[in-house]
């Protein structure tokens, strides 16, 4: 029945292997819950683990945190130490960073277009009298 909580099991994954140790464990839990079927004991099997794994991350957090021995967190569950087979089972998935990335434009930036009125030659300002009005040059005529 090791199947049904070692991750690493071969036969973890086995779906025809877990459905026979699930009806064999069902026998048992008959006895205690004569309404039970097998999804109940498979949802039972999650529950319980995952209500384990969380106590144990905050009896975790708690210590990392640098509290006082009377500060760490003392699970409340009275199945807890009874489940402590599954703690080298909880394996840590990889961590994404945490540090920003990068920012990337979707879309590359428009270029800045100049003025009409200032093509951003240096003579543009000669062309103008002092009145405002243009001066026609040589160049500009033809």
């Amino acid at each position: 029945m090791r199947n049904l909580w070692e991750v690493k099991n071969p036969l973890y994954r086995n779906k025809s292997a877990r459905k026979a140790s699930l009806e064999k464990l069902l026998e048992f839990v008959k006895t205690r819950v004569p309404d039970a079927d097998i999804k109940f004991v498979d949802r039972k099997i999650g529950s319980l683990r995952s209500t384990h794994r969380k106590e144990l991350m905050k009896v975790q957090k708690s210590l990392r945190s640098g509290a006082a021995a009377e500060d760490v967190y003392v699970p409340r569950l009275w199945y807890y130490s009874r489940m402590r087979f599954l703690e080298d089972q909880i394996e840590a998935r990889e961590s994404l960073s945490t540090l920003p990335a990068p920012f990337h434009p979707p879309f590359p930036q428009p270029q800045l277009r100049l003025p009409r009125t200032n093509l951003g030659l240096s003579s543009w300002k000669k062309l103008r009298s002092p009145d405002g009005a243009r001066k026609t040059s040589a160049r500009m005529r033809l």
